[in-house]
């Protein structure tokens, strides 16, 4: 098959399941191609464990990461409510690692091309006064005018705006990253940084201006070279935020909103706030960092709660199963690493990937850690921001270099 063709249905597998209606299950598509395009490493990754050689430390790593979630697990074998107890998360992450080994700069150029017409998909959402085309969600809405962009929000071709914030962050990044034509790639970077605005995510943002600082360092101390058509459409969004104070300042704090813990509570999940619960004394930690008073939709009792879970469980976390708080995940990667793998399987993960770090790459993955601060990004198991950073921390670094 042609390697352009090959390249299209690779974009398209790993950027639909990001979209409505696609189950997180196309993956395995994308699995089975890859594995099959990888057919020749592979063999000769086996073929080398049997002459006790290590062609590739981070497969290797990754690999064993699986094969101790997959003991956790067997040790956690009493609360299976069926067989499909021993499943953990981590058991696909050297597949994750296989797929963004297919990746090249031309897949990421066609996703670029997709996000773009997400990005025109979302501005026609909030135009015509709907969060998103597809009548039959369940979060569909009439978003009436407000003064808040909160209300507003649109969904793009995703399932929710959270998603969709995180997804043109990650178009931003990819625009800096690849060769386009430079009027090309200001008039993308403007397109995805205008839906960005009405879809709202106040992390992506704050993720977004983290990236060009770090993109400004990359520069002056390593490029050499400070290209001034690179940071224009980043100037025209401050500049947007900046002409207003107050509507910003409002924007951002929500107008102080009150957020109820009752959502979370319907979803079954127990919720830690104050200094103690039945008479124990808790660790607050968003009192600690002194976020406690910021309305975060929620995650200051999310994050107490995981954090607490994670200091009754340091060693072994919910023994490779991912934490939940009832149907909440941890808006936040290195909580819910923490809570579900415990303190040494943690630090293990950050290391193999902090390894990797390097002045080619370190402007996108420290852009992406950061981001997963607030949100709940990487380390799903196979997901799009997954097999972006696997790229960016452990192809994308070797394939410059060479």
């Amino acid at each position: 098959m042609d390697s352009k063709v090959i390249n299209v249905i690779l974009a398209l597998l790993i950027f639909l399941p990001t979209c409505i209606y696609i189950p997180i299950e196309f993956y395995f598509l994308l699995i089975g191609l890859t594995v099959y395009l990888n057919r020749t490493f592979i063999k000769e990754y086996l073929l080398s464990l049997f002459k006790f050689k290590v062609i590739d430390k981070n497969f290797s790593f990754l690999i064993l990461f699986s094969f101790i979630a997959l003991l956790f697990r067997l040790i956690d074998y009493q609360n299976w409510e069926s067989i499909r107890g021993i499943y953990s998360f981590a058991y696909l992450f050297p597949f994750t690692y296989i797929i963004a080994r297919s990746v090249n700069k031309e897949v990421l150029k066609y996703i670029v091309y997709l996000l773009v017409i997400e990005s025109a998909v979302s501005i026609l959402q909030y135009i015509l006064g709907v969060n998103t085309f597809f009548k039959f969600h369940n979060l569909y809405s009439d978003t009436q005018y407000s003064d808040l962009l909160y209300y507003t929000r649109v969904f793009g071709l995703s399932v929710n705006s959270s998603g969709l914030s995180i997804k043109l962050f990650v178009g931003v990044m990819m625009l800096n990253l690849l060769q386009f034509n430079k009027y090309k790639r200001v008039a993308f970077e403007i397109l995805i940084l205008i839906a960005s605005v009405f879809v709202f995510g106040r992390i992506a943002m704050m993720a977004l201006i983290v990236f060009y600082v770090l993109k400004i360092i990359d520069s002056i101390l390593f490029r050499k070279k400070f290209i001034i058509h690179e940071f224009i459409s980043i100037f025209l969004f401050i500049l947007f935020f900046s002409v207003n104070y107050t509507w910003t300042f409002n924007q951002f704090t929500r107008n102080n909103i009150e957020v109820s813990t009752g959502r979370i509570k319907e979803h079954g999940g127990e919720i830690v706030g104050g200094s103690f619960i039945n008479g124990e004394k808790i660790n607050n930690l968003t009192e600690d960092l002194g976020i406690d008073k910021i309305e975060m939709s929620g995650r200051n009792e999310i994050w107490n709660s995981f954090f607490n879970f994670s200091l009754k469980n340091l060693l072994l976390g919910n023994k490779g199963k991912k934490y939940m708080l009832g149907t909440y995940h941890a808006h936040n990667s290195f909580l819910e690493v923490l809570a579900s793998f415990g303190v040494i399987m943690f630090y293990g993960l950050i290391f193999i990937f902090g390894s990797n770090l390097s002045k080619i790459n370190f402007t996108y993955v420290l852009a992406l850690l950061f981001i997963s601060l607030g949100q709940y990004v990487l380390f799903w198991g196979v997901s799009f921001f997954d097999i972006v950073f696997y790229y960016l921390v452990f192809h994308y670094k070797v394939k410059n270099e060479k």
